[in-house]
């Protein structure tokens, strides 16, 4: 009987564990030790268990609305878990942190209540995760890996237990994977892939099918698919703070130096360029709206933009765009026209033009 106790003991301590880690991952921003901690906490077949456990019920219940959701709430009560298990539960409702509001927080006590025996020996079930026009989230895939989204962007989780894989359908992504060099960390496009062991990394697959991957730390492997040959027709590997550029016939920019961090400033709101045309700029800025950007002179479109820009006040930033560049802007139903604007001379040094 003693061994029993020990042995629910243990296993009430993992699922506490679990649910800790989901809201604390949830909340993103982990140092450097907090992600090592859960990386070796997680690397424990159990721990690993009760996690995925825990995922596949999130995803299940965050997706209930409505009566659904009232029934899962219904049979929560029903169960009757034990007294400080309710108590937990209150403060998490109290305190708001659980990171997925009450949905999540209705999923711990199913879990709680059902004895986590859903979906443990399925394997994952598959999740697409979507961004609208202007939004960006943080989600948390499977694994425990976590990945911000950028506007426009679908991602499918298609992996398993034995492997972890994603599908960037569309848009930006950028992912903090956990390290694991029994599983590589794979994302798959339309005409390439990308397999890590454990980094950070950011991949945009653009409208026109080009792809751009920049990595932050660690080292990414990039390759086409099999040409129908038996082997990719090229491959490449990116070390941290170094960018590619390519498309579905080949490479556009290989293998280059960046400064990371500003290609990701989009986690903040930002939108930075450093001197490029302004239709380049446009093109990334009308990512996050649903109004029309015209570029009616090509004058305009050639004169290059260079700072960093709101991406949740389109206007301001037009607005500022305005100021410091030779465009004109001008709101006509329902789009936004760019035109140009010549820039005034101003008055000659002296003796300037005498010679």
């Amino acid at each position: 009987m003693s061994l029993w106790r020990n042995s629910k003991w243990r296993q009430g301590r993992v699922r506490e564990h679990a649910a800790h880690w989901h809201t604390r991952l949830g909340r993103g921003g982990l140092s450097l030790t907090q992600r090592r901690a859960f990386e070796t906490w997680i690397a424990d077949p159990a721990s690993a268990r009760e996690f995925h456990a825990l995922r596949a019920l999130l995803d299940v219940v965050m997706e209930l609305k409505g009566r659904p959701c009232a029934e899962v709430l219904s049979s929560i009560a029903e169960a009757k878990p034990g007294r400080s298990w309710i108590v937990t539960l209150r403060q998490w409702l109290g305190s708001g942190a659980v990171w997925a509001s009450g949905a999540a927080t209705a999923s711990i006590a199913l879990a709680v209540a059902l004895g986590w025996s859903v979906l443990r020996s399925e394997g994952y079930v598959a999740q697409t995760y979507r961004t609208d026009t202007g939004q960006v989230r943080n989600v948390m895939l499977p694994d425990g890996s976590i990945v911000g989204l950028n506007t426009q962007t679908e991602l499918e989780w298609v992996g398993s237990p034995h492997d972890r894989r994603v599908r960037l359908i569309r848009g930006e992504a950028y992912f903090q994977v956990v390290h694991d060099p029994a599983r590589p960390f794979r994302i798959l496009l339309a005409h390439s892939q990308v397999q890590v062991l454990g980094t950070r990394f950011d991949v945009y697959q653009m409208a026109d099918g080009d792809v751009r991957v920049s990595v932050m730390s660690g080292t990414v492997a990039v390759e086409a698919l099999d040409n129908g040959l038996g082997a990719p027709s090229w491959s490449r590997r990116l070390t941290s703070g170094q960018q590619i550029e390519y498309s579905p016939v080949g490479l556009v920019a290989d293998v280059h130096t960046i400064v990371a961090s500003k290609v990701i400033r989009w986690r903040q709101g930002m939108l930075e360029t450093q001197g490029e045309p302004l239709k380049d700029f446009i093109s990334d800025l009308s990512r996050y709206t649903t109004e029309r950007i015209v570029i009616a002179d090509p004058r305009a479109a050639t004169q290059k933009v260079g700072g960093a820009f709101s991406i949740h006040n389109i206007d301001d930033t037009l607005d500022r765009l305005g100021r410091i560049a030779p465009v004109t802007v001008a709101h006509q139903q329902g789009e936004v026209i760019l035109g140009y604007r010549p820039v005034a001379a101003g008055p000659r040094p002296n003796g300037a033009g005498d010679r």
